[in-house]
């Protein structure tokens, strides 16, 4: 059973963005095999939460201690500027009401748990990846919904301290649970901890599946316009960083790792959210993000990946290792 569940991570993460499209796929052509999953989205992430904290140790925030303002830089760059881009997005392209805050919700949120697969696999700097969402996320309480009440008020009035309540009951207080039981039995979870990856990505497909069952209307009669929008939303948190790291001269595996940290979004806590506080329509943005920031992160790492062989090859052509007589 152990292997099995092993295979299974390692298969899921090999064949992400598959997974996920096929995933989205099924629950849009059958949405009723799936509706239960949507009624079960809070507990589905706080299970997520819960691993999260579960695997996390004092290394994963060595980052902050070594170079605490990266990680700040990547803090304040993703809540600051991933809302207003959200909100200029709907502006421009006049989104009724409820998308438009479902956007805003995808904006506002912390990084996302996939962020740090893909960061590993871009080759990017995978300390400050996980430290960045650690952070990020233990800070979401009280950013995401002084966000939403600041900005979200222009489409319905939403009360800041429902949300507060809501984020700490579904994001905080699983992770610092995983936390206290991982610090005081670390030994006994250390073994689990080869297996969470793999019930933390069926989770990751159960609240994809369930939001994308509820909205199977809404994402079939705005067609692909919604995908547009969502990735021109991710695209914007990649172009700003980008060029925030080069005013900056960053090195390249830090640069991959800002922009895959500000433009990757927690699709799924926008998804509660949206489910549980407004309407099925404003949580469509969240789960076209899912799919829409799975699949480009992944083709962006292999990119990544793919410049890394050349410069290697290259290097390697220009410098030919001497053979010692």
């Amino acid at each position: 059973m152990l292997m099995f569940l092993k295979q299974l991570n390692q298969t899921f993460t090999k064949y992400l963005s598959w997974v996920v499209i096929a995933t989205a796929v099924l629950a849009l052509l059958l949405p009723n095999l799936f509706l239960w999953a949507a009624g079960i989205t809070t507990y589905t992430l706080q299970f997520i939460m819960f691993t999260m904290g579960l695997t996390m140790k004092p290394a994963d925030f060595s980052e902050v201690l070594r170079r605490p303002w990266q990680v700040f830089l990547v803090v304040i760059t993703q809540y600051v500027f991933m809302p207003l881009s959200a909100l200029a997005l709907s502006t421009l392209f006049d989104l009724p009401t409820e998308i438009a805050l479902g956007l805003l919700l995808v904006g506002s949120v912390p990084g996302g748990t996939s962020s740090n697969v893909i960061a590993y696999l871009a080759n990017g700097n995978l300390p400050l990846s996980i430290s960045s969402t650690s952070v990020s996320t233990l800070l979401s309480p009280l950013l995401t919904p002084l966000i939403l009440s600041f900005y979200g008020g222009a489409y319905l009035d939403i009360n800041f301290w429902t949300m507060f309540q809501s984020i700490i009951q579904v994001v905080l207080l699983p992770v610092l649970l995983g936390l206290v039981i991982s610090h005081f039995l670390g030994r006994h979870t250390e073994k689990a901890e080869r297996i969470l990856p793999s019930f933390s990505s069926i989770a990751v497909l159960l609240v994809l599946a369930g939001t994308v069952s509820v909205n199977q209307q809404n994402l079939l009669s705005t067609g692909l316009v919604i995908f547009f929008i969502v990735w021109l939303h991710n695209l914007s948190g990649y172009g700003i960083s980008y060029l925030i790291c080069k005013l900056l001269k960053r090195d390249i595996p830090t640069t991959r790792t800002i922009a895959i940290e500000v433009g990757l979004q927690n699709t799924g806590l926008a998804a509660n959210l949206g489910l549980a506080h407004f309407t099925p329509a404003t949580a469509l943005a969240a789960a076209a993000g899912t799919i829409v920031h799975t699949l480009f992160g992944t083709v962006y790492a292999n990119l990544c990946r793919r410049r890394d062989q050349k410069d290697s090859t290259r290097h390697s052509i220009i410098h030919p290792i001497k053979i010692q007589s």
